[in-house]
């Protein structure tokens, strides 16, 4: 089902998508050792992925990095947790490989095996952990997929930088792949260090995959069979206005149409409420920038509001809008607030006009917000 607000893991629920499809797939039968598959939030990046690996049955570990700590900096062992977690759903799921995997990781001291179990004994867990687990799966001498999702938060690994690590499996685990997934896509540029000559991965091949929107005709198309799907026919000036509204973001389009075949009546009331609803979430991700730059809080929420509300700005009219509602701030320290939202993927610049990338933040910015 295409309204199906999960990740997607079937090719009949996946929607458009079959270029990018074939490209990953190719590029994992090559075993390229780095694949980075980018995009907005809610593009699709994880059903991409998933969806991929499922349907030809290929073997993967995936890592959710959104479940590592929101706050502060994160420890060696949070990683080596993670990776135990996720480990331990791969053997679930490919049992074949348990007995093999058991007398390689029983040789690791801050392993512990209890039945179909992989556990970190927490307190001596650390990198080092990491890179033997690594090992191990390279050792089952077959192709095994590694997802990193959201790998942007490993920017915040603390005593140990992430592309270090990359760089070791790139260069001594010909039996792994490693797929990392990024919306917060200058965030992710600067994990692996892309412009950097002295960092660990540079002058490294990786293949790229960029998801772009839906075309307007594409969302169109997409909520009519998503409707069709559900014994639904939506009027023309229902999809008209969603289409308008929620600007080829396939996620956004996913969650309208669920919402409204659970109510199966098509009103501008369920798309306002539909937007209201989705805008709690699109704050709340907002939340978790904001809670790592407390001090910077109340420059980051106005500058943000002020761009919803212009819609499309120039640097020197935020500039001024900006210390006319909360007082003087240095030109520097105003452009790295811009970039750092750049990185972020909260705005984007065309133009050099500044704007809300995603269509349902702008909303909740314009209509929901207190700050």
């Amino acid at each position: 089902m295409y309204f199906d607000l999960r990740p997607k893991t079937r090719l009949k629920d996946f929607y458009n998508r079959e270029k990018e499809l074939k490209e990953l797939l190719r590029s994992i039968k090559e075993k390229d050792p780095l694949i980075l598959v980018l995009g907005l939030r809610r593009y699709g990046k994880t059903s991409l992925v998933l969806t991929c690996l499922e349907e030809y049955k290929i073997p993967y570990i995936y890592l959710n990095c959104r479940l590592l700590p929101s706050l502060g900096p994160v420890s060696p062992k949070d990683l080596a947790l993670l990776l135990t977690e996720s480990f331990n759903k791969f053997l679930k799921r490919r049992k074949k490989y348990f007995k093999r995997i058991k007398e390689l990781l029983e040789r690791i001291e801050e392993i512990s095996i209890a039945g179909f179990e992989v556990r970190v004994k927490a307190p001596k867990a650390g990198y080092q952990t990491v890179v033997k687990i690594l090992n191990s799966i390279n050792e089952l001498n077959e192709h095994i997929v590694i997802v990193v999702d959201e790998a942007q938060e490993l920017r915040r690994l603390a005593r140990y930088r992430f592309d270090a690590l990359l760089a070791y499996t790139y260069d001594h685990l010909p039996n792994i792949t490693v797929v990392l997934t990024g919306s917060e896509i200058g965030l992710l540029y600067k994990l692996i260090h892309k412009e950097d000559p002295e960092a660990p991965l540079y002058g490294r091949a990786y293949h790229e995959i960029v998801l772009k929107p839906l075309t307007k005709e594409q969302s169109k198309d997409f909520l009519i069979k998503g409707f069709k799907q559900k014994g639904l026919n939506p009027p023309n000036w229902f999809i008209n206005t969603a289409v308008k509204k929620l600007n080829g973001v396939i996620g956004w389009l996913s969650y309208l149409g669920y919402h409204t075949s659970k109510q199966r009546k098509f009103s501008q009331k369920t798309i306002e409420k539909t937007l209201q609803e989705a805008s709690k979430i699109a704050l709340a991700e907002l939340e978790r920038f904001l809670a790592l730059r407390p001090l910077a809080r109340k420059r980051y929420t106005t500058l943000l509001k002020e761009i919803a509300l212009l819609e499309k700005a120039s640097w020197s009219k935020l500039y001024k809008l900006t210390q006319a509602e909360i007082g003087k701030i240095p030109k520097p320290t105003f452009n790295q607030l811009l970039r750092k939202l750049l990185e972020a993927n909260f705005i984007t610049k065309e133009n050099n006009k500044y704007k809300i990338t995603d269509p349902v933040l702008q909303y909740a910015l314009k209509h929901l917000t207190s700050h």
